[in-house]
């Protein structure tokens, strides 16, 4: 067999090996894409979280302070897989919403959700704003109490309300976060933004006036406002009894989490996972 043949018959061996190769990564890739998961993205001193729901949807809730999402998204998505179908930014707070215009810049978006505040004076969201209506998806403004179904899941958006008697100013984006419980089965997650204990204990008197029901008691609890000293009140964690509660943070000038925070969580005897510690905190 002389030298010509020999590469003739290794370039095909390797086009049928990176061929095979391909087509099982994306065999597998597509029925992971079809199995519900919840990873909370380590994207530093911020929050995003990815939901996978069991149609292949996918939500990323919260995106980051900047372009680091890209980096985080590209370990959890196939590389050919450029889309998500929602983009939910709680508030405009540049930890939350930083990385969102990098997401609408290189992934096709089909819906974005936020809670309609707005920033005018700050040149980096007019530069969101911006990327929000040059990029074709439909812009969603969650100023209300709604239930959403995406696959058989359930999604019960309870803040922002307008009925509920709030003591903050429009300046004070974290109690004016988008909150949602995800109800996947039997397992319930809770998404708070940068909730604060004003809006803790006003959704508590909501929904959890009665001892026996609580729309707030989630399996898994993501943390408000990265385990601050203002938010976590024990009141709020005996509505919410979760067994996981998830603290997206990372190196800050703030002294988050809190050993406050900490200390409230332990006594409810929920194991604690940190994305600056542990990384990417996957549920499934």
């Amino acid at each position: 067999m002389n030298k010509k043949t020999i590469k003739i018959m290794a370039s095909i061996f390797l086009v049928l090996f990176i061929s095979g190769f391909i087509f099982f990564y994306y065999r597998y890739y597509e029925s992971e894409l079809h199995n519900f998961k919840v990873t909370f993205l380590n994207v530093g001193q911020g929050d995003a979280a990815l939901i996978q729901f069991i149609n292949g949807e996918k939500m990323l809730v919260d995106c980051g302070p900047d372009k680091i999402i890209l980096s985080a998204l590209g370990k959890n998505l196939a590389f050919y897989d450029r889309k998500i179908d929602y983009v939910l930014a709680t508030h405009p707070d540049l930890d939350h919403y930083g990385g969102c215009i990098d997401v609408v810049k290189n992934y096709k978006v089909k819906k974005i959700i936020t809670n309609g505040k707005e920033k005018p004076y700050d040149p980096y969201w007019r530069e969101w704003n911006k990327s929000m209506i040059e990029s074709g998806a439909g812009l969603v403004k969650m100023d209300k109490p709604d239930v959403w179904t995406i696959a058989s899941d359930t999604l019960q958006f309870v803040s922002p309300d307008p009925t509920l008697s709030l003591q903050a100013k429009e300046i004070d984006n974290n109690n004016f976060s988008i909150v949602f419980r995800l109800t996947h089965g039997d397992e319930k997650f809770l998404f708070t933004g940068d909730m604060e204990e004003p809006l803790e204990k006003l959704l508590g008197e909501r929904y959890c006036s009665s001892t026996s029901t609580c729309l707030l008691q989630s399996d898994i609890l993501k943390v408000g406002h990265h385990g601050s000293d203002g938010a976590s009140s024990e009141l709020f964690l005996s509505f919410v009894k979760p067994r996981i509660a998830v603290i997206s943070v990372g190196k800050n000038k703030y002294g988050h989490p809190t050993l406050r925070a900490i200390k409230h969580i332990e006594r409810t005897g929920a194991q604690i996972e940190r994305t600056d510690l542990e990384g990417d905190v996957v549920v499934r």
